[in-house]
C-alpha cells in the first residue's frame, strides 16, 4: 500500500473540474493502470456529482424574499403572543356578563316578580314619558340590580370592542 505520486495531481484536476478534458494523456493512462488513482477518481467524482445534485435540488430563494418571510413569521408569532391575553379577556368579559345575567334572573325568580306590576294602572291610552316613569312601582333592590347589570354589560361590551379593535 504505497502512495501513488500522481494522486495529488488527480485530486487537483478533479476538484477544479478539469478531469478528463484538460489533463495530459499520460495521466489518463496512469489512472487506467493504477488502482489507487482509479478508486480515488471514482470516489471524488461520486462526491462531486452528489454535491452538484444537492446544490441543484436545494435552491435557495432571493435574500430579500427570505428576509420578508422571516419578518412575516416574526410578526405572526408576535400576534399570536398578543392575542392570547386578548382571548382571555374576551372569555372573562363573557363570563362576567353571563354570571351577572344569571344572577339577576335568579334573583327575580326567587322574589317572584310580577312584571305587570311595573306598568301603570291607568287605562288611558296616551301616556307621556314623565307620567309613565313616575307611575312605575319599583322595588329599589331590583332597580339597583338592573343598573348594576347594565353597567357590567356596558363595560364588558366596551372592553370587548377595545380589545378587538386593537388586535387587528
Amino acid at each position: 500500500m504505497k502512495p501513488c505520486p500522481h494522486e495529488a495531481e488527480v485530486k487537483t484536476l478533479l476538484r477544479s473540474g478539469h478531469w478528463p478534458d484538460a489533463c495530459e494523456p499520460e495521466l489518463r493512462k496512469h489512472v487506467e493502470s493504477c488502482d489507487r488513482c482509479a478508486s480515488q477518481l471514482l470516489v471524488l467524482h461520486a462526491f462531486q456529482s452528489a454535491r452538484t445534485e444537492a446544490v441543484r435540488v436545494a435552491r435557495v430563494g432571493h435574500p430579500s424574499l427570505l428576509w420578508w418571510k422571516a419578518q412575516l413569521r416574526r410578526r405572526n408569532e408576535a400576534l399570536e403572543r398578543v392575542s392570547k391575553p386578548i382571548a382571555t379577556a374576551h372569555i372573562f368579559a363573557l363570563c362576567v356578563s353571563l354570571l351577572a345575567a344569571v344572577a339577576l334572573v335568579g334573583s327575580l325568580l326567587r322574589k317572584g316578580v310580577d312584571w305587570s306590576s311595573w306598568l301603570p294602572s291607568s287605562s288611558s291610552s296616551q301616556w307621556d314619558a314623565l307620567s309613565f316613569f313616575a307611575s312605575i312601582n319599583t322595588d329599589w333592590g331590583l332597580l339597583v340590580s338592573l343598573i348594576g347589570l347594565g353597567t357590567v354589560v356596558l363595560l364588558s361590551a366596551v372592553v370587548l370592542y377595545l380589545a378587538t379593535g386593537r388586535s387587528r
